[in-house]
């Protein structure tokens, strides 16, 4: 009786293991998940809406994850992940403009955007990134400068 338990709590472990394994296969991004929390929340996408139409840009922003994060001088600037784990900063107003960073990079330097029309430089930071005095903080997580 002991061994066929044994076996049969082997075997149950097993599959367990193979699922946790499969699982970990699938595409979750996770760490750019994980990025997008260490931002100002901003004003996540309602239901049905999607992201700035972005040419060049990796067209898999998973739409539940785009938040805007605010609106300053006739722009709308936008935070989303994509399936690849990569964090999109996104400049919307006369023209669309955005930058794309893996995870890892994007939780090291946060990334940044050139905005043409107004011939500034924009910030995307994490909470815990310091903001220099060369730069004029527009929302939590969003510096301009320039």
């Amino acid at each position: 009786m002991r061994s066929r338990a044994a076996a049969v709590t082997g075997s149950t472990a097993l599959m367990i293991a193979a699922t946790i394994g499969l699982a970990g296969c699938a595409t979750h991004p996770v760490d750019a998940y994980t990025k997008l929390a260490h931002l100002d929340q901003g004003t996540l996408l309602a239901s049905g809406h999607l992201p700035p139409a972005i040419a060049g840009v990796d067209p898999a922003i998973l739409p539940s994850s785009v938040r805007m994060l605010v609106s300053y001088e006739g722009i709308d600037y936008w935070a989303g992940a994509t399936a690849d784990n990569e964090i999109c900063f996104i400049a919307e107003g006369a023209e669309t403009v955005a930058s794309c960073a893996d995870a890892d990079h994007f939780g090291r330097y946060g990334s940044t955007l050139e905005i043409a029309q107004t011939g500034q430089r924009v910030w995307l930071h994490t909470e815990y990134m310091t903001v220099g005095p060369s730069w004029t903080a527009i929302s939590p997580s969003v510096a301009i400068r320039g």
